[in-house]
């Protein structure tokens, strides 16, 4: 799934003044503080597993909720609600830890995670995963174990699970909700259990969320309270400079004067996702591959990561991004105006007709590349209209295919190829999968399902390859790059761990820790 994954942004961290008011974003140094802020490129809206995912609300439920598993900073699984799993083509089995309480002192078992997985199967909920878990059966043999039971071989399916999302709800509050009130529960937006290293406080609209630790979590939490507020990725990075903050997600224009910085450390690690666009394949303006593929050659996209990722990052040709499952085949569609206007010709393009372009402003790069974009696609006869929108509005367009254009990125694609399955998928369209350009090449589909079913290896990757190779040819998104991510922290922040995947970057926030 993406991170619809698509409105996926990143968040900046950093530590509160002291005060208890952490809306006061005067120049006043953090040292000192015990408490860390985490400012988030754009305000959170709700925070339910059942809604199509954005990144602030997948940041926020990441501290307050757990799941069975998520993927790590090597891009591999990590136990979390689940200590160990065994895989076979057709189940899963879940030995969840023992002795777990929730937030609230209730006892944590089995039922909580049947009861939730229902729920996350159900698309008569709107259930954002109800497309991963099509099919699917569920059981809980016992107090400790889950089992999920799948309607069709796949290998890869833990991939579908691992990660911000798939959050596990709490049976003994939400079990008595009718299910036709569920998804508008009050609980939502002020969540009273959770199992994450943090419990909700409270969210003071457009300003932030304050988060306090979990005495009932799993292990002692060494941060006391965590403030979560909206904030520019320019204000951020200045506040670097002045104290003010310990950890930011930096733009890579920003390196070196972030480098510079007495006692700040930068690292980047590849992103397990990318940067594209979706296309709305419903429109028969853009039904037809050539349309797609030439607008692919119209954008400079090595352009786009020399200039606006500072080098750091990588033209991205392909859904998938698991490196074993990539031909050296594939088309890579370098920037050829004369080319392009020769497809969009072909394909009998009609230039006066305008196309919008959406996307949800903040983040450097990504405004940079729209204009960019804009300006490339009209050099082809395609004209372009800008048209920034909030994470509500984008995802709104999704459903009712009200965009033509839309501008996102993110995903935990780098785990397994399977990861990147449900935005391709036929059975996948948005909002009960990920697929929001409508794209379906059934052929594909097959191919993608017959690897699934193959426990072996190298006969994954030779299925998966021809798959690559179709989507490739396809174009079911105008993929832009691969982008580094990167993060940059002071001494007073220790065990932080780097994720590729801004989303995913509070993985390990049970671990962190203040320094003096």
């Amino acid at each position: 799934m993406i991170r619809p994954l698509g409105v996926l942004a990143a968040a900046v961290l950093v530590l509160a003044t002291g005060c208890s008011d952490p809306t006061n974003s005067g120049a006043k140094t953090a040292q000192g503080s015990s408490a860390l802020s985490v400012y988030l490129y754009q305000k959170p809206k709700r925070f339910s597993p059942l809604d199509p995912l954005t990144g602030p609300d997948q940041q926020v439920m990441q501290l307050v909720y757990d799941n069975l598993l998520t993927v790590n900073d090597r891009y591999e699984y990590e136990p979390r609600l689940a200590e160990r799993w065994e895989v076979t083509p057709r189940k899963v089995v879940f030995h969840l830890r023992k002795g777990l309480k929730w937030s609230d002192g209730a006892p944590f078992s089995s039922k909580d995670v049947l009861f939730t997985y229902k729920l996350l199967a159900d698309a008569k909920l709107g259930s954002a995963m109800a497309g991963k878990l099509a099919g699917a059966a569920f059981e809980a043999p016992d107090a400790d174990t889950f089992v999920i039971n799948l309607a069709k071989p796949n290998v890869g399916f833990l991939s579908l699970l691992a990660g911000p999302f798939g959050f596990v709800l709490p049976e003994h509050v939400l079990g008595s909700v009718p299910a036709a009130q569920l998804t508008g529960h009050a609980f939502f937006n002020k969540p009273t259990a959770g199992m994450g290293p943090y419990t909700f406080v409270q969210y003071k609209t457009d300003q932030y969320v304050e988060l306090a630790a979990n005495p009932n979590y799993r292990k002692p939490v060494s941060i006391p309270k965590i403030f979560l507020k909206p904030v520019s990725s320019d204000v951020a990075t200045a506040q670097l400079g002045t104290g003010e903050m310990d950890l930011v997600q930096i733009s890579p224009t920003d390196l070196q004067a972030v480098g510079a910085l007495k006692g700040v450390t930068v690292a980047g690690k590849p992103s397990p996702g990318f940067l594209r666009m979706a296309v709305d394949q419903t429109d028969k303006r853009f039904a037809d591959p050539r349309v797609r593929q030439a607008m692919l050659h119209a954008i400079d996209r090595k352009a786009l990561v020399d200039k606006l990722l500072a080098g750091k990052g990588r033209v991205q040709n392909s859904s998938f991004v698991a490196a074993w499952a990539l031909p050296e085949t594939l088309a890579g569609y370098a920037y050829d105006p004369a080319k392009a206007k020769t497809l969009l010709a072909e394909a009998g393009w009609d230039a006066s007709k305008p196309v919008t372009l959406s996307w949800i402003p903040g983040q450097r790069d990504r405004d940079a590349a729209a204009t960019v974009v804009q300006s490339s696609l009209a050099a082809a006869g395609v004209k372009v209209e800008l048209k920034q929108v909030q994470a509500a509005q984008l995802l709104q367009s999704y459903e009712d295919h009200s965009f033509d254009l839309a501008l996102f990125g993110g995903g935990t694609y780098a785990v397994d190829p399977s990861s990147s399955v449900p935005i391709l998928g036929c059975g996948a369209f948005y909002p009960t999968g990920g697929n929001i350009s409508s794209f379906c090449d059934k052929s594909l589909d097959e191919l993608t399902a017959e690897a699934d079913g193959i426990s072996d290896q190298d006969e994954r990757a030779g299925l998966y390859r021809k798959a690559a190779e179709k989507d490739n040819a396809q174009v079911p998104y105008l993929w832009l790059y691969n982008p580094d991510t990167l993060w940059a922290s002071s001494a007073r922040l220790r065990g932080f761990k780097p994720s590729g995947d801004f989303v995913s970057g509070f993985w390990n926030a049970d671990e962190w820790t203040l320094a003096g």
